[in-house]
Order: structure tokens, then sequence, then C-alpha cells
């Protein structure tokens, strides 16, 4: 399942990014949605915990920190591109401060102007937040671009949330079959962004194919099938500890 990527973006620093997106998190948190975050620093990062960077000093390229309430991972192997960074995080909604030039997910722009918003609108441009009430919003030339001020976490929380259930029901069967315990496939994308199920028990990653031909499973054959192999797996020697794909043949 792909998550869904908003980036809040600006065209420079310092008008309001982290405060808004802050408050979009703090917004979906609150009625239950499962967030990772990802912030793109265009200076260097200071590590305020000295004894993890003596290890990063001493030539380590990874540093895992560890304490009853949080895990820090330090890397210099990692390359600073968010579709690398997007495997890192596991959340299926997942907010991005900066990477203002990078086409992934929706956008939403902070900006103090409208002017200032034009020169950053692209397709994948949802909202754009303007930060003083005092000046007025036209709307012309931002395309379908919603126009909010600064105080309105709510509307653009309600916005996020529905573009990101449009984009984890798009990747749903769409058949309403109530498999999963839910009546419709939309009700199970907000089941599965607030972190309460992890997929479609329809679309289990088990498909068989008989002389060409693939034959419809049922979700109970699907997790049968799938159950058996990995249990199969677990007792040959010689088999990756991460699988991902696993073919069998099965011939005359």
């Amino acid at each position: 399942m792909r998550p869904y990527v908003v980036r809040f973006i600006s065209r420079r620093a310092g008008v309001g990014k982290t405060f808004i997106a802050s408050k979009v998190v703090e917004e979906l948190v609150k009625t239950g949605y499962s967030v990772g975050v990802i912030k793109h620093s265009a200076s260097r990062i200071t590590l305020e915990e000295k004894d993890s960077s003596r290890y990063l000093s001493a030539g380590a390229m990874e540093v895992v920190v560890s304490s009853r309430e949080l895990t820090v991972l330090y890397s210099k192997t990692l390359i600073d591109d968010l579709s690398d960074l997007l495997k890192y995080v596991s959340k299926p909604l997942i907010v991005v401060e900066g990477f203002r030039d990078v086409e992934v997910g929706d956008s939403v722009i902070v900006t103090d102007s409208l002017e200032e918003a034009v020169q950053l609108l692209k397709k994948s441009t949802v909202a754009i937040v303007i930060n003083s009430r005092n000046r007025a919003i036209e709307k012309n030339g931002v395309g379908n671009a919603a126009v909010l001020y600064s105080d309105q976490v709510r509307e653009l929380t309600d916005l996020i949330v529905r573009r990101a259930v449009d984009h984890v029901t798009s990747q749903l069967p769409g058949l309403n079959c109530g498999m999963c315990g839910v009546d419709r496939c939309e009700s199970l994308a907000t089941k599965i962004l607030k972190g309460e199920r992890e997929r479609c028990p329809v679309v289990l990653g088990v498909k068989l194919v008989v002389n060409e031909r693939e034959v419809t499973l049922n979700p109970f054959v699907k997790n049968l099938i799938k159950s058996t192999i990995t249990g199969l797996l677990s007792s040959l020697k010689g088999v990756p500890e991460n699988v991902r794909r696993v073919v069998i043949e099965v011939s005359e």
C-alpha cells in the first residue's frame, strides 16, 4: 500500500511552514490518524546528543540511539532524496516539510501572498495557505487549489484527510464486499490511515495462474496458501530472512 504524502513548501524561509505543518499533524493525530513526518533541512543538522556524535566522528556510518521514550537513527549513507527517505517511514500518512522541487504526493504552499505562491504552483498543489487575513484573497490563476488563511487549520486538515482517503481507496478493489469487516472500501481506507488495518484481505499478494490463466481466489484461500508457503519456507535452509516474492512452478 503506497502511503499518502503531502508536502508543505514555500518560496522562502520564515513564512510559517513548520507552524502550519505541525498544527495539521496535531489535528490529524487528535482525530486518530497514524502520521509520519519528514523534514528537509537546508542547513547542517546539529546533533544534540553529543555522545552519539563521537561514534560518527570515529567513522561509524550508522548509529542508533535508543531510550524508553525514543529511538533515533543517525546515518551517513542516506541520500537526500524524498523517494528514498519514504522507505524509512512506515506510517500510511506522511507529512513532509520541504522538497519543493520534488513531484511526490500533494503539495501545500505556505506563503505571504498569492503572487509568491503562483511561482510554486503545480498540478500537485491542493492548497495555498496565506499567512495574514489582512491580505485579500484573489483566487484567479490558482486553478483548483483551495486558498485558505493560516488560522483555517481544521479546514486544511479536512482537505488533506479527504485526499488521503481517496488516495488509499484508489488502491483498493472497489468491491465494497465487506470481507474486511466494514461495508465500504472508503471506510477501510480510513481504518488503514488510522493504523487499524494494514491491507484489504481481497488484495493479498497471492495469485494462482494455471495454463496462463489466472484463477480467482477468495480471501480465505489466499490466506491459506500464503500461510502454508510461509510456514514451509521457514523450515528450509538458505531462504533469505526478508522474503518479498515467491514463485512456485508445477509442471507435468
